[in-house]
């Protein structure tokens, strides 16, 4: 258990992490290659979930708090074109279809399948799935 500064080739952006969750980006990273995009990380680890200019009220138990979640847009690598809050999860172009395929084939889930969409959101269910490990890593972290 331990914080550390993610990179990768298809990885834009100040990305720091929990290492146990570095496996989850390689395989975004793996279908961002697929896709010829870039995901530009906007928020990863936090250390309040008092978030300016956030597209949804961060969650108490937010999985961004033990390094378990990223925010980002999208970036087609080829063209240059973006990707943001206001397109991804649209159901239009193909920043959806790599959103969905991250989610398909990666164990991450994309927030815009939350019941408040965020769509520039993916997380690994933390909180929810074990929220023992969860808490165990907020007071080592927080």
């Amino acid at each position: 258990m331990a914080l550390i500064k993610y990179y990768n080739t298809n990885f834009g952006g100040v990305c720091v992490i929990d290492s146990d969750f570095e496996i989850y980006l390689d395989a975004m990273n793996d279908v961002l290659k697929d896709f010829d995009m870039e995901f530009i990380v906007t928020s990863s680890f936090r250390r309040s979930t008092n978030v300016k200019g956030a597209i949804v009220p961060p969650a108490k138990r937010s999985n961004h708090m033990v390094g378990h979640a990223i925010d980002g847009n999208i970036r087609c690598k080829r063209t240059g074109k973006n990707y943001n809050s206001k397109k991804m999860g649209d159901g239009i172009d193909v920043d959806d279809l790599c959103c969905a395929a991250i989610e398909r084939e990666t164990g991450l889930t994309w927030g815009q399948m939350f019941s408040t969409p965020d769509p520039v959101h993916f997380d690994d269910r933390l909180n929810i799935e074990n929220p023992k490990l969860w808490q165990a890593k907020y007071k080592e972290f927080q």
